[in-house]
């Protein structure tokens, strides 16, 4: 806990900083902002989930998630909308998606070479993610030929995680088998404080950052993302709407010790791309 209440010390130090920094800014002109981003976000999972004392591993890369989106076993998408009134914002982020990960493996056994023992399992992730926060830009500052400023914001808000987990597994000893089934429904809503920036390398060209911790100090309970990417802002305006692609990297984290033999010890990262609109 002390890297966290240090975290929120260096926030609130920040806020203070750019809060006196920016008072001799000029104020945005006020008026109501609008951004919608559908996206595809595609995450390998790892860490290990416990249900009823049955604990499975969880190890899915990039690759395996292609492969498993080829043949139907995984599914991802997700969206941003926000909205914003001079200095002031609202966002939600959600996101969801399903992944069934299957493992098999053959134990051998040196003084029976006559007897084979299969052990399989299934882990099954139904996982949905969503973000709902306030923010408050702390500042602009303008760069000499650009059209975008240097922004600086903060937010608070909750994380809602929903995540189905079920875990089968089966050991074959030739002929002869058993199975064993355990499944365990996910459902917390943590706050959250965060830090975001802007940074317009040309006038075509941003780099963005969102980052965030949260959880509660009881059930050992944890909950930590970064969303950093790079927007390339295109010539095309549907219906008078800027518009931008995007792409970057994004990571969420979720631990919590249940009891009674559940534990959750998840990360989720991988690229994500995206297409947006701004009105």
């Amino acid at each position: 806990m002390r890297w966290i209440n240090g975290m929120a010390i260096a926030s609130l130090m920040l806020l203070l900083a750019a809060s006196a920094v920016s008072a001799a800014e000029e104020e945005p002109a006020p008026g109501w902002q609008f951004d919608f981003v559908p996206y595809a976000w595609i995450p390998g999972a790892f860490g290990t989930v416990e249900v009823r004392g049955r604990t499975a591993h969880v190890h899915t890369t990039l690759g395996d998630v292609f492969t498993l989106l080829w043949h139907g076993d995984a599914f991802t998408f997700g969206g941003y909308l926000a909205a914003r009134y001079d200095r002031w914002s609202f966002f939600t982020d959600a996101y969801g998606g399903f992944l069934d990960q299957s493992v098999t493996e053959t134990v051998p056994t040196p003084r029976f070479p006559n007897v084979h023992v299969r052990i399989g399992a299934t882990l099954k992730l139904n996982p949905v993610i969503a973000d709902f926060a306030f923010g408050y830009e702390l500042g602009r500052w303008a760069l000499p030929e650009r059209q975008r400023p240097i922004s600086l914001g903060v937010y608070l808000g909750t994380r809602y995680v929903h995540l189905g987990q079920e875990i089968d597994a089966s050991v074959n000893i030739n002929k002869f088998g058993r199975s064993g089934n355990a499944f365990s429904v996910v459902n917390s809503a943590d706050p959250m404080i965060g830090i975001r920036w802007e940074v317009p390398v040309l006038d075509s060209l941003s780099l963005d950052f969102r980052g965030d911790i949260g959880g509660l100090p009881t059930n050992n309970k944890l909950t930590w993302g970064i969303v950093a990417d790079a927007r390339y802002w295109l010539g095309w305006e549907p219906f008078g709407a800027r518009t931008w692609l995007e792409a970057g990297y994004r990571v969420v984290a979720y631990e919590r010790d249940f009891g009674n033999g559940n534990d959750l010890n998840l990360q989720l990262r991988g690229p994500l791309v995206a297409l947006g609109f701004q009105f």
